[in-house]
């Protein structure tokens, strides 16, 4: 399970629609096909289209689990990013309680504007696939302060060279979870999972079941499943946005 598995039932509930207007069209359509003898015209085909099943089938099994396990891998990273970024922000604060009064003030200002950005700003804009610039100019003003500082402290000051080495490692993961937050599966691989699929429906659609009602139960059981591991392909490519998605409550939690 997620350590972070925020839930918009709002997105699901939307889904939830859509497939099941989907499975209605299609299952008029089978209803319709039938009627029309294609069955009778695929009926002498049994044995190949059976061959044919078995093997589109296992490459679209193939196929889907290479997808979503380089899904899950990103989406998961993208949640270790943030937690990382924050326990750095958590660091710096902490380590503003051994500088100078002003300086210490500075730094957690800052802090907490940058995180506030992040958590009503930024986040949305990383769903829909865009930098917040607002976010970017924040953090470097917090680099600014921190960097301009520690410069000013007197030589051997260890709690203002930490408040460097922190702010460093601040900044790269930052940069990190954005990278990650913004990549996704090329479309190409969503194209080539989807045909695939197609063909298996198609080749379901029109095998020559003995019963249609039987055939559209069948076919309603394998429409539903892949069109649930569309939905989960869809969603879990975008981490930030969608069904299930990574939370900004850390972020949150900084501001408190």
């Amino acid at each position: 399970m997620f350590k972070s598995d925020d839930m918009d039932l709002n997105t699901i509930s939307r889904e939830a629609a859509r497939l099941g207007l989907q499975l209605i069209a299609l299952l008029v359509a089978y209803g319709l096909a039938a009627s029309t003898g294609l069955h009778q015209f695929t009926a002498p085909e049994t044995e190949g289209m059976n061959t044919l099943i078995v093997m589109v089938g296992s490459v679209y099994a193939v196929i889907l689990a290479f997808v979503i396990y380089v899904i899950w891998g990103q989406f998961t990273e993208v949640e270790n990013c943030v937690m990382r970024e924050c326990n750095s922000l958590g660091d710096l604060l902490r380590f503003s309680d051994f500088v100078p009064a002003d300086f210490g003030r500075s730094i957690r200002k800052d802090v907490e504007v940058y995180a506030q950005q992040v958590f009503k700003h930024e986040w949305q804009a990383l769903g829909d696939g865009r930098k917040d610039k607002r976010a970017d100019e924040l953090f470097a003003q917090l680099m600014e302060t921190v960097i301009t500082g520690a410069q000013s402290a007197s030589p051997g000051d260890l709690a203002q060279g930490q408040l460097m080495d922190i702010a460093r490692k601040v900044g790269e993961r930052r940069a990190e979870r954005i990278t990650k937050s913004l990549t996704r599966i090329p479309p190409t691989m969503f194209w080539f999972v989807n045909m695939i699929a197609a063909a298996l429906i198609l080749l379901v659609f029109a095998y020559p079941f003995h019963h249609t009602g039987a055939g559209m139960i069948f076919l309603g059981m394998v429409a539903v499943l892949l069109l649930l591991a569309n939905f989960v392909m869809r969603d879990m490519d975008n981490p930030i946005s969608g069904a299930w998605n990574v939370t900004p409550k850390p972020f949150s939690d900084l501001r408190m």
